[in-house]
């Protein structure tokens, strides 16, 4: 059988760094988060399509997120034809929407070879994509081949939720103020919250909680701003922990109180 008959199908794991680039037999893969909060997913194929075949990429995505009702939904992409397919958990009413519904926007495209997608994680649709789900890449012009099964990570937090100092002398504030913004759209998130927490950090115990304060954002400006008088801590190592709603983003931050400046 010709090499471009082989089956493919390939799972990729989002790691850690909200990034992965995977090579095979027939091509390469990358699916990275953007710094806008898109998730890209680019195809490139190293073996040319034969002549006349129907040339549909297909992207599925199994979510099985009850709360949502979204068990998987299924992307298609061919020189004639974008729709998106989302199958609820009972199965009984898919529904089908268009690439502009969902904001997703298809970039660099060669049909048969490559194919570049950003995928927004929440649009028409609540969640469309999101960390736990497992995303897939077919070429049906091409066999398909056993799936393996891998989660989707947590993106990088592109907001500085904590600041960036590591040594603060006793007596100096800890301040700091981050916007909350939707990364997806870019406006600010009023209805956010966030929770930061000032922890002692002791080398073979458990983290001791300080202080721990709660915070919204301002109204107008969708700032949030937090302080901590360092004033009468020990001197040691610290950590900031602060949770973020309604991203379910959580960020940690280590430093050090001295008694004067090294």
């Amino acid at each position: 059988m010709r090499r471009w008959m082989m089956a493919w199908a390939l799972v990729v794991a989002l790691g850690a760094t909200a990034c992965a680039a995977t090579r095979f037999a027939e091509g390469s893969l990358e699916v990275a988060w953007s710094d806008d909060g898109l998730l890209s997913v680019e195809v490139a194929l190293d073996v040319r399509p034969p002549s006349g075949a129907a040339l549909m990429w297909v992207v599925t995505v199994n979510a099985l997120r009850f709360a949502q009702g979204i068990h998987v939904w299924q992307l298609h992409l061919s020189p004639t034809h974008q729709s998106v397919v989302v199958v609820p958990n009972d199965f009984l009413v898919t529904q089908r929407f268009s690439f502009e519904q969902l904001g997703i926007r298809v970039g660099a495209h060669e049909p048969g070879l490559r194919m570049q997608l950003s995928i927004p994680r929440s649009r028409a649709i609540t969640d469309l994509v999101m960390p736990g789900d497992t995303l897939a890449v077919h070429a049906l012009w091409l066999q398909q081949a056993p799936l393996a099964t891998v989660p989707v990570p947590e993106p990088v937090a592109r907001t500085p939720y904590v600041p960036t100092q590591t040594v603060y002398v006793r007596g100096t504030a800890i301040q700091h103020s981050f916007s909350l913004v939707d990364q997806a759209t870019g406006s600010s998130v009023v209805a956010g919250s966030a929770t930061i927490g000032l922890l002692r950090v002791d080398d073979g115990k458990a983290d001791e909680i300080v202080r721990y304060i709660y915070r919204e954002p301002d109204t107008s400006t969708g700032v949030v701003t937090y302080e901590f008088d360092t004033t009468k801590l020990p001197l040691g190592r610290y950590a900031l922990v602060v949770w973020v709603q309604p991203f379910d983003v959580t960020v940690r931050h280590e430093f050090e109180i001295v008694e004067s400046a090294p």
